[in-house]
This record gives structure tokens, sequence and C-alpha cells, in this order.
């Protein structure tokens, strides 16, 4: 385990609580940004897990978020419900992996997807949530919140802002990690694109296998149409009524959410700050998923 962790902390955010955790040989940490791809994620680990495309299973639900931290008394019920388990465990984490444990005995799963998509993908999941811990950060001025984006800094407890700098950055923390066996990057444009051959890539880093004709079942449950169709128990709080509307958590699963929103001034200013964060083939992938 490498134990020098770079701590995070933000509104509802707080990396110490990897500090009561005890892992397992053959865990899975999925490592996701905020929504860019991290519900996908859970549910296709959780049917390669379980094999079963009918299983009645709320796997978002069963695949904790640690850092999530509104009050001791949540992060022991996720602890403990981790520690019952005796299905192989996946765990759910937006913070950059140099914020999170590393152990050679575990998987890494990391996934990315184009920063203004995410951008307007968060804007439009604050919009549908019932509780209000971060809507001053996403206000109906959607100039005003781009202008935020682009200029927020995930230093002094920024971690939960809505910023370029926290998905550069994750990004570049998992590209730094890509080379060790255990630590695979995926894109959110690709799982798009290939839903059925990134399945496979990510069962051959599980190192599970099924049948073909199970497979092509289990991944016919993960795409986006049916997560959608089945959003109170893939949406991960639908169940305690966390949105006004359930379905709505899985919005359009499209891209260029920006087209016809931002102007070419606002573009431009994108351009020059993802090109002061990342060097030009970093952004290519980020923003689409090609090397």
């Amino acid at each position: 385990m490498t134990k020098d962790k770079r701590p995070y902390k933000g509104i509802f955010t707080d990396t110490r609580n990897w500090d009561r955790f005890e892992h397992r040989p053959g865990d899975i940490f999925v490592c996701v940004p905020p929504k860019s791809g991290t519900t996908w994620m859970q549910t296709i680990c959780g049917l390669l897990i379980f094999g079963d495309p009918d299983a009645d299973v709320s796997y978002p639900e069963i695949s904790p978020w640690i850092e999530f931290s509104l009050s001791s008394k949540t992060v022991d019920a996720r602890l403990e419900m981790l520690a019952t388990q005796t299905h192989r465990r996946f765990i759910k984490s937006h913070t950059p992996l140099d914020g999170i444990p590393y152990f050679e005995d575990c998987t890494y799963l990391a996934c990315h997807r184009h920063p203004l998509d995410v951008h307007f993908s968060m804007w439009h999941h604050v919009q549908n949530m019932k509780i209000d811990h971060i809507d001053h950060l996403h206000t109906q001025d959607r100039a005003a919140n781009f202008n935020a984006f682009l200029a927020n800094s995930i230093e002094n407890e920024g971690l939960d802002q809505p910023s370029l700098e926290l998905i550069t950055h994750h990004y570049e923390t998992a590209r730094a990690r890509a080379k060790l066996p255990n630590v695979h990057l995926f894109h959110y444009a690709t799982l798009s694109q290939d839903l059925s051959g990134q399945m496979r890539r990510i069962a051959k880093a599980l190192n599970i296998s099924h049948p073909d004709a199970l497979f092509d079942a289990l991944v016919e449950k993960a795409t986006f149409k049916s997560m959608k169709a089945n959003a109170l128990k893939t949406a991960p709080g639908a169940k305690g009524g966390l949105y006004k509307d359930p379905n709505a958590f899985f919005n359009s699963g499209q891209g260029r959410k920006w087209d016809g929103i931002l102007d070419a001034h606002q573009l431009a200013r994108y351009r020059r700050r993802v090109a002061n964060l990342l060097a030009p083939e970093d952004v290519i992938y980020l923003e689409t998923g090609q090397c």
C-alpha cells in the first residue's frame, strides 16, 4: 500500500475517510470524475461480477463513495456495508488517484469524458436534485457558471467546485499510473461507441469471463437506454428520493452538450485554459478518447 496520499477536501468530500478503510485483495476502485461515467462503470462492474442480467441489485448502492462525508455516521454506514459484503467489492471514488490508497492486489478503473460535456451534464444533474448543497455553484446564470468552471481551483477545499482543473488533474494522475498493471484507463466516448468491446476490456482487467451469450445479455443491460429505463435501480440515491425525476439522472448520454450554448469567445477561452493545463496529445485524449 502507498501511504503517502495527497489530501483533498470539498463541500462533501474528505479523503481522510480512506484512513479508516480496510481493503481486500481483489477490490476494484472505480475512479471517475463527477458526471464522467461513474455510474456506468459501477453498473458494468456489477454486471460482470454478479454475471446475472436479471439480478435485482442496485449496483451503485452497493458500491459506496468512501470520500462522501456529510457526517461521520454516513461514513460508518458505508464502511460497515463494505465489511459485510461477500462478493467481490467495487468502490466509487471521484478523487484524483494521488488522493486514494494504492494496493498492488487491487484493480483501478479510471474513466474520463470531454470536459465541456461534464460541465453541462453536472449543471443538469444539480437542477434535478432535491437537495441544495451545491446549488450556489450551478446557478441559472450559465455564463457565470462557465466562468467559474474555467477559473476554479482544486486548492483550498475546492474539490467539489465545478472545475476544469479537477478534470484535467484527475486525468493526469490516472495517466501517470497507467503503466502499472492494475490501473486501466477508459473513456466515455469509446464506451458510447463500442460498449461491447470496452466491456470486454474491463472484463479482462478484472480477470472475469462469461460465455458469449451471457456476455451479450450483460452488455444489453449496461446500455444507456437500459439504465435510463431502470433508473430507480440504476441511479444512485433514486430510491431515497434524491431526484425530482430519477429518469433524468440519465440525461441524454450524448456529446457536444455545449452546441448552441457556448459562443465562439467562450470556446476560445476554454481552448486557451485547457491548453495551459494539458499537453496537446492529452487534450485530444481527454476530449475524444483517441490517442
